[in-house]
C-alpha cells in the first residue's frame, strides 16, 4: 500500500548534510506514514542519529527538502540550497515531533511529575491543573505513577529514560523520535523502555526510532532502514529485511549484529 501524501507524516528527499567537509548524509529519502513505526539501523557513524536530528531542525541540512505532514520545514531555492520557512513556522512544525535522546537530560532538582509538566507550562502555557491530569496519565502509562515525586537521582536509568518518554509525550506530538533510547542502559533495564516503546506502537503513535535493539526492529516496526557511509542501502518491511536480506551490506551488518 502506498501512503498518500494526506498520510505521509514525514516526507524527507534527497537530504545532503557535511559537517565541514565530510559529507555525513549523501541524498537520503524517509518517508513514515501515519501509525508507522520505523526503525534506522547501521554501525556507528552511518549517519543515523544526524538524519533523526535533521527531521526536527537539531541539525539544518544543505540540501534536499523535509515536509511534516503537509507543511515544507524545509526546501530548495532556486540556487538548491536548502531554505527554512519562517522561525515562527519551524516552531509551529516542529512542535509535532517529541525526541528522546540517548541521554535522559532530566532536570535534577525537579520531581519526575515536574519535569513532565515544565515544558507543557512553559512552551504551551497550560495551566498547571489542566496538565497533571494528563502528567499522570502519562506516568501511569509508562509504569511510573508511584514515582511521581522521586527525584532523577533515586531513579535507574531505565525509569529515567521512561520519564523522559513521558516528557515527550506531555507535549502531545504526533510523532516521536528515538535516537538509540536504550544504548545508555544497562541490559537488564532495556526491556522495560522497549516494552514501553512497543505500547505506544500499539496505541498507533507515528515513531522513528535509530536502534541497535535488532529483535525491537524485527517485532515492532513496520519498516527497517539500513544506512552505511550516508546513504541508505536497504529498506524493507520489517520481516523479510531480517529474513532475506538482499544487499551484501546489509547481510554482513545483520550477521555481525545477530551472531
Amino acid at each position: 500500500m502506498h501512503a498518500t501524501t494526506t498520510d505521509l507524516m514525514i516526507d524527507a528527499r534527497d537530504i545532503h548534510k557535511s559537517f565541514g567537509n565530510i559529507e555525513v548524509l549523501k541524498g537520503v529519502d524517509i518517508q513514515v506514514a501515519r501509525s508507522e513505526v520505523v526503525a534506522i539501523i547501521g554501525s556507528s557513524g552511518s549517519g543515523k542519529s544526524t538524519l533523526l536530528r535533521c527531521l526536527n531542525y537539531l541539525e539544518k541540512i544543505d540540501t534536499g527538502s523535509i515536509a511534516i505532514g503537509n507543511d515544507f520545514l524545509v526546501r530548495n531555492n532556486n540556487h538548491h540550497r536548502a531554505q527554512y520557512v519562517s522561525e515562527a513556522q519551524i516552531k509551529s512544525i516542529c512542535a509535532r515531533m517529541g525526541m528522546v535522546f540517548q541521554q535522559f537530560n532530566l532536570f535534577p532538582h525537579m520531581t519526575v511529575l515536574q519535569n513532565v509538566i515544565e515544558a507543557p507550562i512553559t512552551v504551551k502555557k497550560m495551566k498547571r491543573d489542566q496538565i497533571v491530569p494528563l502528567a499522570e496519565e502519562l506516568l501511569k502509562k509508562v509504569g511510573l505513577l508511584n514515582k511521581q515525586d522521586a527525584y532523577p537521582s533515586q531513579l535507574s536509568g531505565g525509569q529515567k529514560q521512561r520519564v523522559a518518554i513521558a516528557r515527550a509525550l506531555a507535549m502531545q506530538p504526533q510523532i516521536m523520535l528515538f535516537d538509540e533510547p536504550t544504548s545508555a542502559l544497562d541490559p537488564e533495564l532495556t526491556g522495560e523502555v522497549l516494552k514501553t516503546m512497543q505500547q505506544l506502537a500499539e496505541d498507533k503513535m507515528t515513531m522513528v526510532v535509530v536502534t541497535h535493539e535488532m529483535g525491537f526492529a524485527r517485532e515492532v516496526a513496520n519498516k527497517v532502514l539500513f544506512m552505511d557511509k550516508g546513504v541508505i542501502v536497504e529498506s524493507g518491511e520489517a520481516r523479510s529485511f531480517f529474513t532475506s536480506p538482499q544487499h551484501v551490506r546489509t547481510q554482513a551488518f545483520l550477521s555481525s549484529m545477530l551472531n
